[in-house]
């Protein structure tokens, strides 16, 4: 008779689960960016967008897909509110005609720096919770949770009842 597989340990309780804590982590740093962009009148995806676009320059609208992990229909929703308020430009690209690429204006550019300072305040406070020697291998570890995330994504994980 073959050998069972040993019994899988019950799921923790909601609370304690990673999916749940991680929704809480990121519900709590919207929070946190919310009650401060309210000035700038942006919301976290709009002061994360801003962020990016200071730090690689320019960015095509896929690669904000790409990198926000949002639908495209939110970027361009974010992207006209930026637009209209004249904190980013955009233009079509030369190489591809239906390529657009997005960049900062001047004015976006300091708002793009007070939602980078407040981003690196909140990832100081965070990062003071562990020994400087240790966070290469948090990082490394919440990026292997990142990747495997990424692939669960495309399999059928729990089938529900009819």
């Amino acid at each position: 008779m073959p050998a069972s597989a040993p019994p899988k340990a019950a799921a923790p309780l909601l609370e304690q689960r990673f999916s749940f804590l991680f929704h809480r982590m990121a519900a709590r740093v919207a929070s946190i960016g919310n009650q401060h962009f309210k000035k700038h009148k942006l919301n976290h995806y709009s002061a994360r967008i801003l962020v990016l676009l200071l730090e690689h320059r320019e960015l095509r609208n896929g690669e904000l897909v790409e990198l926000m992990l949002l639908p495209q229909s939110t970027i361009s929703t974010q992207l006209l509110a930026l637009n209209k308020r004249r904190l980013i430009s955009r233009r079509r690209s030369r190489q591809d005609k239906r390529s657009v690429i997005v960049s900062l204006t001047p004015a976006g550019l300091v708002v793009a720096q007070d939602c980078d300072m407040l981003s690196a305040r909140v990832q100081d406070e965070l990062a003071q919770l562990f020994d400087a020697g240790s966070l290469p291998e948090i990082y490394a570890l919440l990026q292997r949770m990142e990747q495997r995330l990424a692939e669960m994504e495309h399999d059928s994980l729990h089938p529900f009842s009819d």
